[in-house]
């Protein structure tokens, strides 16, 4: 397993920890610098703690085992896959509160007459289904801490798949 480094922000305020890979290319980015010679931490350049260095239309799309050769790859995959996971939680989210105001307003309008909101209803349950198919083919607490948990699974998954090419 790779080794961890501490992160610091700008005010020497520990924020959290990142591989050492991904360390060295925030230094490379001039995005951080080490503290000390040992290179067991590093720290965020003013400003610099919470720059997004993703591009929506740089996300790569394939499978986990082919072409994933950089953690920055790894993470753009990890964040890609949170992002839809949140968007499928909020859009079933929506469609139920809609569904729930269609069945109020019939109550309150012309309860035990002809029972309209199954139409609405059956339209937008089947864009959740949609979606849900959607994210299943697509993407397999926090933001932050789910799209390190898939960053995790990914190199994982990348590192097995590496090792497992390499014996045969």
């Amino acid at each position: 397993m790779e080794s961890k480094v501490l992160l610091y922000d700008s005010n020497n305020v520990k924020i959290g920890e990142t591989f050492a890979r991904r360390a060295r290319q925030l230094v490379k980015q001039q995005r951080a610098s080490w503290v000390g010679d040992n290179h067991e931490a590093i720290r965020f350049a003013h400003g610099m703690e919470n720059v997004d260095d993703t591009m929506a239309d740089d996300m790569y799309e394939g499978p986990v085992s082919q072409g994933l050769d950089t953690d920055n790859e790894l993470w753009k995959l990890a964040r890609k896959r949170v992002h839809a996971k949140f968007a499928f939680k909020l859009h079933y989210s929506i469609v139920l509160v809609v569904c729930a105001l269609n069945i109020v307003i019939y109550l309150l309008t012309d309860r035990g007459g002809y029972f309209w909101p199954i139409w609405p209803m059956l339209g937008l349950g089947l864009s959740v289904i949609i979606h849900g198919i959607i994210y299943k083919m697509t993407a397999g607490n926090s933001m932050s801490n789910q799209i390190a948990r898939e960053y995790e699974q990914l190199k994982f998954r990348h590192s097995y798949a590496d090792s497992h090419d390499r014996r045969s």
